[in-house]
């Protein structure tokens, strides 16, 4: 028996003599709990979850074939064998207790010598089980780190091999467009290299325990948009549509680790845009679940409406090797761990990191997390110079319409809204003077943003001259900033549409 850790036995008897005999013989060699009745054996089984359980067959009220039945009924407690203890020359009973599932059977009055080796016998069967599944599970161990580590070959060959081919081309090109565009054959291949690098490195961190957060204050509006410009290339390839919606009482700054935070929603949103459909829609929320004097709790959703995950695949997700990475991105490469490494982030961050999905239906992937408060109140904003003011939001998913018009619920303003520009432009022209500013998408269906301004613009009215027009864009570039101008509009914010911004643009625009 292994002498550094010490087994435990569980002693039930209605007869306390039977009890401090059994306690005398095997409390040298192991810890002893007992029970005298059924029901105080369930609970010390499960709370002690004794290695050999010692059962007398006969007591009061509820017998030990009984209570072997019900040991045997829970997931806890149903592998623990029981050896049965009765009187000598009783066939019938140890037939009985052998066919519900006793592993031995001991004789009254008690020889401490067969008590002992009947005991030890059980627990060299434990042992000899505990080492087969612990070999079982190694070997498992070996083959998948061998497998991972043959599919690594794989992946990080693949960009290197491109690297070096494209570095090698292009030392040999004379035009500089081919070169250029070798060069960012290069670039691309050296960023997914790197990503694998860092994926290996962060779960051989994970695995030694040495993956730690490094805490700083920042802004989390700031890494939001960062993030926002690093998918949106993405996003825009495909057609797709990215909208925010952020809780505008989370504080400015806050407290935490930014870099892991990005890791794990960048991650969400790339596999978000992989797998959402051309056109589809991909959606951020993040809002506050719980807030203290000093720590706030925020829940962060990526929800997109791509092909969803099966139950199966779900299940497989989160563990390192085998999960979604793996089955769900298939011709994408990776290392399959990146959602292993996001919901590692998550639990050291005092949250967790979880998905909803039907197939056919989308997903949505959510973590929650703990940052600290740099102060304890949330931002606030001073809107009583625009109460009473009205506002025509122009927006051709819905959406994007709400989430707007959460956004300045409690700013006093009057918010109107039409789904396209000759809705909106029909609006204006019924009653111009009763729009004070108007937020304008410039890409929609029937009439564009841009059409509907130089249509406002043209009219022959003061206030189709005079209203402030603002275009709400995900293209930044100089060029289309240019044409918006051209055709009449004030200014532009970007989309996903930011509260800080927006509101600067409403105080710029109606307070003066």
């Amino acid at each position: 028996m292994d002498k550094e850790k010490k087994y435990s036995v569980l002693i039930v008897d209605d007869e306390n003599s039977n009890v401090l005999e059994l306690t005398y013989i095997l409390s040298p060699d192991y810890a002893i709990f007992t029970a005298e009745d059924g029901q105080k054996v369930l609970e010390a089984a499960e709370k002690h979850l004794p290695d050999v359980i010692l059962l007398d067959v006969i007591m009061p009220e509820k017998d030990g074939y009984d209570i072997l039945k019900e040991l045997k009924r829970f997931e806890k407690t149903k592998d623990i064998p029981v050896i049965f203890m009765a009187e000598p020359d009783n066939t019938d009973s140890e037939e009985k207790g052998l066919v519900l599932g006793a592993a031995d059977y001991i004789n009254k009055p008690f020889s401490p010598a067969i008590v002992k080796l009947r005991v030890r016998n059980q627990i060299k069967m434990i042992n000899q089980m505990r080492l087969i599944t612990d070999r079982e599970a190694a070997e498992k161990n070996s083959r998948a780190r061998s497998e991972f580590l043959s599919r690594m070959r794989h992946e990080m060959r693949t960009p290197m091999n491109a690297i070096m081919g494209m570095t090698n081309l292009a030392r040999n090109t004379v035009e500089s467009e081919k070169r250029d565009e070798m060069l960012d054959e290069i670039s691309s291949a050296s960023e997914h290299l790197l990503k694998l690098i860092d994926d290996v490195l962060d779960m051989s961190d994970i695995e030694e325990g040495k993956l730690l957060l490094t805490l700083d204050d920042f802004s989390f509006a700031d890494m939001i948009r960062n993030l926002l410009n690093t998918v949106n290339p993405d996003i825009r390839k495909k057609h797709q549509t990215l909208t925010t919606n952020i809780d505008p009482s989370i504080p400015d700054i806050v407290i935490g680790d930014e870099k892991r935070i990005s890791q794990v929603m960048l991650k969400l949103l790339s596999n978000a845009g992989k797998f959402t459909p051309e056109q589809g829609s991909i959606q951020i929320n993040a809002f506050v679940c719980e807030v203290d004097s000093e720590t706030l709790t925020m829940q962060v959703e990526v929800i997109d409406n791509g092909p969803g995950i099966s139950l199966e695949h779900q299940q497989k997700l989160f563990i390192p090797n085998d999960q979604a990475d793996g089955v769900v991105n298939g011709e994408n490469g990776g290392t399959g761990l990146s959602l292993t490494i996001s919901k590692h982030i998550a639990l050291l961050m005092g949250g967790d990191l979880w998905v909803i999905s039907e197939p056919g239906k989308g997903s949505i992937f959510a973590f929650t997390m703990k940052v600290q408060l740099k102060t304890p109140e949330a931002k606030s904003t001073d809107s009583s110079s625009m109460e009473g003011k009205t506002v025509l939001l122009v927006d051709d998913f819905e959406i994007n319409r709400e989430i707007v018009i959460s956004m300045l619920e409690n700013t006093g303003l009057k918010i109107e809204c039409a789904e396209n520009g000759r809705e909106a432009l029909g609006l204006f022209t019924s009653d111009p003077e009763k729009f004070d500013i108007i937020l304008m998408d410039v890409n929609m269906p029937e009439m564009d943003g841009v059409e509907a301004t130089r249509r406002i613009r043209a009219l022959d009215n003061p206030k189709g001259k005079s209203v402030p027009i603002i275009a709400m864009t995900a293209n930044v570039l100089m060029s289309e900033v240019d044409t918006y101008i051209e055709a009449g509009m004030n200014d532009h914010i970007g989309k996903p549409v930011d509260f800080d911004k927006l509101f600067n643009q409403l105080t710029r625009f109606l307070t003066n």
